[in-house]
């Protein structure tokens, strides 16, 4: 069963938003017969399939049992199509009439920090449940500066665990 996690929904949620931000409007050509629009599928040949294959992936990872190099390549992919987009936002395709980016971009760009974000979220959670949890040595009591306070102390011909309590050191 897998457990619920903030970061596992984000980056699945990412993921998804990711794959929807493809269909929709990424620039706008003004052309002299009028504006065309594009796509983020249509705009690229090679970046929609990126873009789509690591959005896959993103969603493969927030599925799976949730260890630290599962943890890691989730945040890489979101931070790697990220760049990607964000290369296509400062330097949009270069053709001989103005193109202009559009929201569809900016989904892309949010939905792929999302998935990063989600991968550095569930990292710090993992690293709270490893050191947080582990089993804590047998604690002892201070020695006793008072002859009231009883002190604990072992004793060979007892078993394993065994103590007697004794007053005054």
């Amino acid at each position: 069963m897998l457990k619920p996690n903030a970061g596992r929904a984000l980056s699945a949620a990412g993921a998804i938003l990711l794959l929807l931000s493809l269909a929709l409007t990424w620039y706008h050509v003004e052309r002299p017969a009028g504006i065309e629009t594009a796509t983020g599928f249509e705009s690229f040949p090679r970046l929609r399939w990126i873009v789509a294959g690591g959005a896959v992936l993103v969603l493969a990872t927030a599925l799976v049992r949730q260890t630290r190099p599962v943890l890691i390549a989730r945040t890489v992919l979101g931070v790697v199509v990220g760049a990607l987009i964000l290369r296509r936002i400062i330097d949009p395709p270069d053709l001989s009439s103005p193109v202009l980016t559009q929201t569809g971009v900016y989904v892309g760009l949010l939905a792929a920090l999302m998935s990063a974000i989600g991968g550095l979220v569930d990292t710090g959670r993992e690293l709270a449940v490893v050191t947080g949890l582990a089993r804590a040595p047998r604690a002892e009591l201070p020695p006793a500066g008072d002859a009231a306070v009883p002190r604990f102390e072992r004793t060979p011909n007892r078993a394993p665990g065994g103590a007697t309590v004794t007053k005054g050191s």
